[in-house]
């Protein structure tokens, strides 16, 4: 099992590494990364192919371990290719905090990766109208959830990335692939609508939150040609590239 795991990753390492030399091209990159997060939930459903008449599963397992290396290891190998001499830590823990991804130069902290494949229980964080979803059903007595208490401790743990690894707002980045999950069925909230909320619940630079599609509605999970890339990775890798 050690070696089919470290085949999976190792083929994860080489697209890795193609994507990285392409950007050294000059290429656009989004699309290609798009396509492989679709491979990775493809992967996932593979226990589906045990499925028969006395064994069936509902639901495949997460991918955002597998994200997280694939995209530390995109940084990896721009460094490698660039002698930009960084050094990646991925979920490494320092001062009891854990950032999914961590770069330094020079034994210096410059940017903190925050990975989410989907955003699940964080939907407050991203959306407006999930927000004011949950404070009705507060204030309602339905649920006893406040979405006030998530995005406090969302915050605070940037404060404390602020305050261990000395950064600024700046340095600090949240890589989410598409809205799933984020933009339902009757939601109105248009895209630039999301990057200012985002803004305001996390105190961090609206182009921080690297989507890597324009549609909302966008669901990886499936196989799917209508990506509707953004820019947003290549900016950031951009970004990166100067230090």
């Amino acid at each position: 099992m050690f070696q089919t795991r470290l085949a999976y990753l190792s083929d994860i390492d080489k697209i890795a590494k193609s994507i990285a030399e392409d950007f050294t091209g000059g290429q656009k990159i989004t699309e290609r990364l798009l396509k492989t997060i679709i491979d990775l939930y493809q992967s996932a459903k593979v226990e589906q192919a045990f499925k028969d008449e006395y064994f069936e599963t509902a639901y495949h397992s997460p991918i955002t371990g597998e994200l997280e290396f694939f995209i530390a290891r995109i940084l990896f190998h721009y460094s490698a290719l660039n002698d930009k001499k960084w050094k990646i830590y991925l979920r490494r823990q320092e001062s009891k905090t854990a950032p999914d991804i961590r770069l330094l130069k020079n034994d210096k902290t410059f940017a903190i990766i925050e990975v989410k494949a989907k955003a699940g229980w964080i939907q407050p964080f991203l959306s407006p109208e999930r927000y004011q979803h949950d404070k009705n059903r507060l204030a309602n007595g339905k649920s006893p959830f406040d979405p006030d208490n998530l995005i406090s401790n969302s915050r605070n743990q940037l404060n404390k990335y602020f305050t261990t690894f000395g950064l600024t707002s700046n340095d600090i980045f949240l890589f989410l692939p598409t809205l799933a999950l984020v933009h339902r069925k009757k939601y109105l909230t248009d895209l630039p609508e999301y990057y200012t909320y985002f803004a305001s619940t996390s105190g961090l630079p609206s182009e921080n939150l690297i989507l890597l599609s324009n549609n909302k509605r966008l669901d990886l999970s499936y196989k799917t040609s209508d990506l509707e890339p953004t820019d947003n990775f290549e900016k950031l890798m951009s970004k990166l590239a100067t230090r």
